[in-house]
């Protein structure tokens, strides 16, 4: 009978033992899988974070940079004034349409533009340009919408700078339009023009800000869209008080009678 009861409690402890075991191996196996659910969490949250944090880091296009709008633009963003005085209440508006690597806005700058100039800021009219970028197509570069984001950065210098930048990236334009050269290089429009035009110490260092960041890109996209929608289809293109005016009716084409002309229709 002792032997019985021996063997009985035997048996119970090798149970229990096998018991104890089998537990053991069911915890380690649950504490293995839920490590390996752990690990795929972490995986899918850090996926999750790190395109978050491409998604809002900047493109170094300067699509992200803080977007500028220079101080000297006309009521509906869609050009800068060049008046360096304001004109009188109810004096026309002349804009002018122009693309800093068209040749013939270059001569129509140099045929015009001192006479136009000259009457907005003795308040005969406000004047404005609106630049385009049309010719980056026919010259496969990117020359006029650099010089277009470059002018609009002169702006926060002045009137008078934006001016006087418009016309010495003129100056610089090539003779011969060549497709596929580069144009107007970086070099040029952010140090050599600046320090032509007087940019110099902290606005400098603003206005290269401006240009490296692409900052007034947003900008030249609206007085460009504006342009189309003012059926605007080459440059350079003049207009009064938002009626495109034919040139060719100047008399005999001289600044006096570009004016004649432009009053006429105002």
């Amino acid at each position: 009978m002792a032997s019985s009861t021996a063997s009985n409690r035997r048996e119970q402890l090798r149970r229990q033992q096998e018991a104890q075991a089998r537990q053991k191996r069911f915890n380690r196996i649950v504490g293995i899988v839920a490590g390996a659910v752990a690990l795929v969490l972490v995986g899918v949250f850090g996926w999750v974070f790190v395109q978050t944090m491409r998604t809002n880091a900047p493109s170094g296009d300067g699509s992200s940079a803080a977007a500028l709008v220079p101080p000297n633009v006309n009521a509906d963003s869609s050009a800068l004034v060049v008046n360096t005085t304001p004109a009188p209440e109810g004096a026309p508006v002349v804009t002018v349409y122009l693309d800093y690597q068209c040749p013939n806005c270059k001569v129509f700058e140099e045929d015009y533009g001192a006479m136009l100039e000259e009457e907005a800021n003795a308040g005969t009219w406000t004047l404005q340009n609106s630049t385009l970028t049309f010719m980056n197509n026919n010259l496969q570069n990117t020359a006029s919408t650099r010089s277009a984001y470059a002018a609009a950065c002169s702006a926060f210098s002045g009137p008078a700078t934006y001016s006087a930048y418009g016309k010495a990236v003129y100056a610089n334009q090539a003779v011969q339009e060549i497709r596929g050269s580069e144009g107007y290089s970086d070099e040029l429009l952010r140090e050599t023009i600046p320090a032509q035009v007087g940019i110099t110490g902290d606005a400098l260092t603003q206005f290269q800000s401006c240009y490296d960041n692409q900052s007034t890109k947003g900008f030249v996209e609206t007085v460009e869209k504006a342009a189309y929608a003012d059926q605007v289809t080459g440059t350079p293109t003049i207009a009064i008080n938002g009626k495109i005016i034919d040139r060719s009716k100047a008399a005999d084409g001289s600044p006096e009678a570009l004016k004649a002309l432009l009053l006429a229709n105002a």
